[in-house]
């Protein structure tokens, strides 16, 4: 995870930690193991606050760019990018950071338009103007930016239908974990069903605009055959656990 987040890739770095917790969760690791990662989690999250928190003040005090970035990358406490900070503030502050909303936050901006126009219904497949008339990019609006995209086009119906198939497959990896005849195969499901709900709330977050942009990829529906293909590995085993189960009465 450190040497991801070294990368730097602060988006799958944000996947790990659910899943971790919830696999050593189901081990039975004793309590102050999680007492004692829970302090180190909250120091990490106090750093990584404290080092925005400057570079809010920066970008106060300087709000055109300038060499003055180089400078405090050279003191900053963490190893982040310029871009990662702007995903950040952009969050939080995004009057600051992006007060036209033509920079950092235009891709947000964009899809909580898509998701806003969309209705009830939606306007129809392939009829949606942002991404269509290129307002949200053809780079974000089939990968990051997917749920926006079928937001604007089949409406709030066909949001929940694609939220209720995700809910169902997350419930049936749970389901195999607590039938799983062994520990190993419970704590392989529970870590499939994290992985697949910790990508779809941030996904779907930084879509409402409720996460900050992290450029995760919303399974089964974003463009990209790598990560399809993991996640239809991942339930190919998940399934395996589920055929290999013996059922107690």
């Amino acid at each position: 995870m450190f040497l991801i987040f070294l990368q730097p890739d602060l988006g799958s770095t944000l996947v790990f930690p659910p899943i971790a917790f919830s696999i050593l969760y189901v081990a039975r690791i004793p309590t102050r193991f999680f007492v004692t990662t829970s302090l180190v989690f909250v120091v990490m999250v106090g750093v990584l606050g404290y080092d925005v928190f400057r570079y809010y003040q920066y970008k106060l005090e300087n709000p055109r760019p300038s060499e003055a970035v180089t400078a405090y990358e050279e003191t900053s406490l963490l190893p982040l990018k310029d871009y990662q900070r702007k995903r950040i503030l952009t969050f939080l502050a995004p009057k600051v950071e992006d007060p036209g909303g033509v920079d950092a936050n235009w891709n947000r901006i964009q899809a909580l338009i898509a998701v806003s126009t969309g209705g009830i219904t939606g306007k129809g497949l392939g009829d949606g103007m942002q991404a269509k008339l290129g307002y949200l990019p053809p780079a974000v609006a089939h990968n990051d930016f997917i749920f926006a995209v079928l937001a604007e086009e089949s409406g709030t119906l066909g949001c929940l239908v694609a939220l209720c198939a995700f809910f169902l497959v997350i419930f049936g990896c749970l389901k195999v974990a607590a039938k799983s005849s062994d520990r190993f195969g419970g704590m392989l499901a529970v870590g499939v069903s994290v992985l697949l709900m910790t990508h779809v709330f941030i996904n779907v977050g930084m879509t409402i605009g409720i996460t900050p942009i992290t450029g995760l990829p919303l399974p089964f529906l974003s463009y990209g055959g790598s990560f399809l293909v993991t996640c239809f590995v991942m339930l190919g085993m998940v399934q395996s656990v589920y055929r290999h189960r013996r059922e107690f009465r």
